[in-house]
């Protein structure tokens, strides 16, 4: 068995990290896998560079889906399709898993024109879009990493072609707060008593980090103590500076650190008092399970995929974004809280038992089992 994994290459998010992480685990079951990225100069093949993983770099001019328009995606699909069999020929091919929209759209045909498997492993919640109904004939099996996001597939996929797989997570040792925390306050020249809140993800509009910015005058004045937000991730310049413009519109430009990507955010997030997750269309919130797994409390946006992760008042804590005030009054509940740490333990075992990288092979290797098995 060989299995391909295309990539875009132009951003690493948590969808990124979930499949490599999904690829070093099928390596470790002595898996041939072979990953290809399209635009070899972005933060994808940086990363993959500083993990050891090996690649190849296979140059397009454009991939579908790039533009949302039918006859652009179909130009596309027509203009890489060539290249992409004489790859999967190449390379003798048994399965291309997309774990991209763009990937999937681009993939899909050249792989069923050479008679290869292909698995659409979907991260991101579908629009309503009629144009999905063609996922059904562009993929051999479907993957949702959520049940919100297996509600927004089309109805036509049949159920023994589709199934819904959590995200893996590697259960690594905790990691001592107390010395990353001390580490995180030097490094960034804060107070040693003050109140660390996170966000980690990528730095878009719609993960409605402006909403964070927002609301630290408040948290602050309201606390009486010295309050900070650390944000983690990268975005385009431009909307990173119009975020920054922002916070010292507000006057909290010196309580707001914008640190970059990361390459280890499980050290940062030991250290925070709170981890926020603030989007409202998350089709999981892979950094709630990386809190959890770290016994950081969590507050999320009760919406998208958070609702798949998090048991209200157990495991984590919810805020309606829709009810004035809600967020503002959870976080100074939670910072007040003297029992959170009964939240937080329970959520870490929540973590360890629903998310274990040995579950995720299982369920990926029974989908290719069973297709290939009926060759």
């Amino acid at each position: 068995m060989k299995i391909l994994f295309p990539f875009v290459g132009d951003s690493v998010g948590g969808s990124h990290i979930s499949a490599l992480e999904l690829y070093s685990l099928l390596v470790g079951a002595n898996i041939e896998v072979l990953i290809v990225i399209h635009k070899d100069n972005g933060p994808l093949s940086q990363y993959l560079c500083n993990k050891n993983i090996p690649f190849f770099v296979l140059k397009t001019s454009r991939l579908a889906g790039e533009n949302s328009k039918k006859i652009s995606i179909t130009i596309s699909v027509i203009a890489n399709l060539f290249q992409f069999i004489r790859f999967i020929k190449k390379h003798k091919i048994d399965i291309v898993h997309g774990n991209d929209l763009r990937i999937n759209l681009s993939w899909s045909v050249p792989a069923i024109l050479v008679k290869k498997r292909f698995v659409w492993h979907q991260r991101t919640i579908l629009s309503n879009s009629k144009l999905w109904s063609l996922i059904r004939y562009l993929c051999d099996y479907f993957i949702a990493i959520s049940d919100v996001v297996m509600q927004s597939a089309p109805k036509n996929i049949r159920s023994n072609q589709k199934k819904t797989v959590y995200n893996p997570f590697n259960s690594n040792p905790l990691i001592n707060k107390k010395l990353e925390r001390k580490h995180i306050v030097n490094k960034y020249n804060l107070p040693q008593d003050c109140i660390l809140l996170g966000y980690v993800g990528r730095i878009v509009d719609y993960k409605n980090v402006d909403f964070l910015i927002k609301n630290i005058p408040r948290i602050y004045s309201n606390l009486n103590k010295h309050v900070y937000l650390i944000i983690i991730g990268n975005g385009t310049e431009e909307y990173v500076n119009e975020l920054k413009i922002y916070a010292q519109s507000l006057g909290v430009d010196s309580r707001i650190v914008f640190t970059g990507f990361l390459n280890n955010t499980d050290k940062i997030i030991s250290s925070l008092d709170l981890l926020v997750a603030p989007s409202l269309i998350d089709a999981f919130g892979r950094t709630i399970v990386e809190a959890m797994l770290q016994k950081t409390p969590v507050l999320a946006a009760k919406s998208g995929g958070h609702i798949d992760i998090i048991d209200d008042g157990v495991n984590g804590i919810f805020y309606k974004p829709l009810i004035k005030d809600d967020f503002f009054n959870k976080v100074l509940f939670i910072l007040n809280d003297k029992n959170i740490s009964v939240l937080s333990d329970n959520a870490y075992q929540f973590a360890q038992v629903n998310f274990s990288p040995e579950e995720h092979l299982t369920r990926v290797l029974s989908i290719y089992d069973y297709f290939l098995g009926n060759e």
